[in-house]
């Protein structure tokens, strides 16, 4: 067999036609496992070209391909051993990408797209040579179909047309690339913070960045089966035996093979870098898949990807983890951090992955420092680990030395991250954003909790800005914060308020883990909460049902119960429900419910304000907040 790297022009623009064997599983990629993740990388080549001109290509994974027996005519056929499921999708995507040239009026990019999913008409004998791949029997009527559309219109329309294609994956996949790739050419997602130099660019020229992106930016490891090469054992080695490879995996066998040819290294000092270092990240608790946002990924993938964004001071794809770690490693002269020691030598790099993985180790199990412990719960909560790499920095650079300082930057990122969850702001581009403000706070000469708030509240537009107090005034008092896509959030600032208002007269007791977020004024209030009877006019009583029905999900009418708690008393009137809370919940925010007589909006507002208060000196906003 033969390996070689090929960009997709290559391998496509050529008279060719892939064909996918009858025996191989038809397409099953789903959007958040596969679509997103590879939209991201391409997203993230298309911003580097529009902006800085040039990316380091990704390499998209391995595909092996056969040539087939039966050779006729001018178009070469191939079959597809293994990455069909990679492979269509990237056709389906350059359809997408065809179909919008066409839109903007890009006629040499719709032609040049167009010749990587169609072969030409002069150079086939068969209408069905035209298909540069030709799926499996199971999938082949619904992407000719969609080959055939010219816009996104036509694909929609054909799914109206046909009800069997309403929930078709090709049909699926089509579309979502298509409206990704129109959301990224009309800049509807564009940062704030690039919104000037997005508008001296013109449609044309972002389609003429998805063309470099498709002919420079990816690359498949392509192998080739010589005669003699058995396909279906190699289809069966690739996807069926053994335990996968982690990107660990790769850097270690890297490393290793580079330490034992250092002029003059033994085999016993090699032996002693991996007991005394690599050994420590190098154990089944390391393995163990553990999830972050929407994937589960294993502990050693996300510490090794925390910490090369850190080093790197920008973001890397996890599908791209090794690829980057070995650019790192072969340009590590060239890489200075603030403070932090920058490895040269393969036992450099050891040692340093061996360090920082006892830190990254100490935010799984931060006992021992409680204002750690308590920012971690949140960012659990909050869902987000991408200010790991700012995290580790920090760290990396204070402790132990200067605890306070690390403890009061702790809290300027817990202010920061919670008000934004609260007032529901975006986190799409935390990842870009924690690693500029490494580049940030190392250009300010000082890693304070101030350098960091100055550079933090800086940040403008919905994807940076820090929320003021009025704004957070108004997701508190004017929004719900409980709804049933938001119970974490709710119960999470409760748990923070209840904390707050422990005294040394309060009895600290740890927070209970079956702890659920109660109306205090019930969400099915009518048989016992009846409206004022003063309110005689239907109009007039259909505005305040209203209103009480979003106010009963603010702040100021939410509690934390035990699951002890009668739920039959739930919707009761006050005097009865008021006895059974008290007793279900012996928090410290509960304890003021002991001097309610009775409850209704004007006492939801007032413990509003009473929470708010709390809340704005627990997550302070940095002076100098525009």
């Amino acid at each position: 067999m033969e390996a070689t790297t090929r960009n997709l022009r290559k391998l496509l623009e050529p008279s060719v036609q892939y064909q996918v064997p009858l025996f191989q599983r038809p397409y099953v990629w789903k959007q958040d496992e596969n679509w997103m993740p590879l939209w991201e990388d391409i997203e993230a080549l298309l911003d580097k070209h529009l902006y800085q001109g040039s990316a380091h290509p990704h390499f998209l994974g391995a595909a092996v391909f056969e040539l087939a027996t039966s050779q006729s005519g001018a178009v070469q056929t191939r079959l597809v051993i293994d990455g069909q499921q990679r492979f269509t999708t990237l056709q389906l995507f350059l359809m997408a990408a065809r179909n919008l040239s066409r839109k903007v009026g890009s006629e040499k990019q719709t032609h040049r797209l167009g010749a990587l999913v169609e072969n030409g008409a002069l150079d086939i004998d068969e209408e069905v040579e035209k298909y540069k791949l030709l799926p499996t029997n199971a999938d082949r009527a619904a992407f000719m179909a969609i080959h055939a559309c010219s816009s996104d219109d036509e694909v929609r329309a054909l799914v109206k047309a046909d009800k069997t294609l309403t929930e078709n994956r090709l049909v699926e996949a089509y579309l979502f690339f298509a409206t990704n790739i129109a959301a990224w050419v009309n800049g509807d997602d564009v940062d704030v913070d690039r919104a000037d130099e997005f508008s001296t660019t013109k449609p044309e020229d972002r389609i003429e960045c998805i063309w470099k992106v498709v002919t420079e930016g990816l690359l498949l490891v392509v192998i080739d089966l010589t005669a003699g090469d058995e396909s279906q054992l190699i289809f069966e080695t690739l996807n069926h035996r053994g335990e996968p490879l982690l990107p660990a995996d790769l850097i270690k066998n890297l490393l290793f093979r580079k330490a034992i040819q250092q002029p003059g290294a033994k085999e016993g000092d090699v032996e002693k870098l991996h007991e005394k270092h690599w050994r420590r990240i190098d154990s089944d608790y390391w393995r163990e898949e553990v999830t972050q946002g929407r994937l589960k990924r294993p502990r050693i993938d996300l510490f090794i990807n925390h910490y090369l964004s850190m080093m790197l001071r920008e973001e890397v794809r996890a599908t791209h983890l090794f690829n980057e770690y070995k650019r790192f490693f072969e340009n590590s002269a060239d890489v200075s951090v603030v403070g932090i020691d920058t490895p040269k030598t393969p036992s450099e790099h050891i040692i340093q992955l061996a360090k920082f993985g006892d830190i990254f180790q100490e935010f799984y199990s931060p006992d021992h420092h409680p204002e750690l412990a308590l920012f971690l719960r949140r960012l659990s909560a909050i869902n987000t680990a991408t200010v790991y790499p700012f995290l580790l920095y920090s760290y990396a650079r204070l402790m132990p030395d200067n605890r306070a300082e690390f403890n009061k930057i702790l809290v300027v990122l817990e202010s920061f991250l919670m008000r934004r969850w609260i007032v529901n702001l975006t986190p799409k581009n935390y990842n870009r954003f924690f690693v500029d403000l490494i580049k940030a706070v190392e250009r300010s000469g000082e890693l304070t909790a101030r350098s960091v708030s100055e550079q933090l509240i800086r940040g403008v537009g919905d994807s940076s800005k820090f929320p003021t107090d009025d704004e957070l005034r108004v997701a508190v008092f004017e929004k719900p914060l409980y709804t049933s896509r938001t119970v974490t959030k709710s119960r999470t600032v409760l748990e923070a308020l209840d904390d707050r208002f422990r005294s040394g007269k309060s009895e600290a007791l740890t927070m209970p883990t079956n702890l659920t977020v109660e109306h205090v004024m019930p969400q099915s209030w009518d048989k016992h909460w009846p409206l004022p009877s003063s309110l005689t006019d239907d109009v007039e009583r259909i505005k305040f049902a209203a209103r009480r029905n979003m106010l009963i999900h603010t702040l100021g009418n939410l509690t934390l119960i035990t699951g002890e708690f009668n739920s039959g008393l739930q919707h009761k009137a006050w005097g009865e429900k008021k006895p059974e809370l008290l007793t279900y919940s012996k928090l410290n925010l509960t304890q003021y419910f002991h001097k309610m007589e009775s409850w209704g909006e004007d006492e939801v507002r007032a413990r509003g304000e009473v929470l708010f208060a709390e809340m704005v000196k627990m997550w302070p906003v940095p002076e100098g907040t525009p």
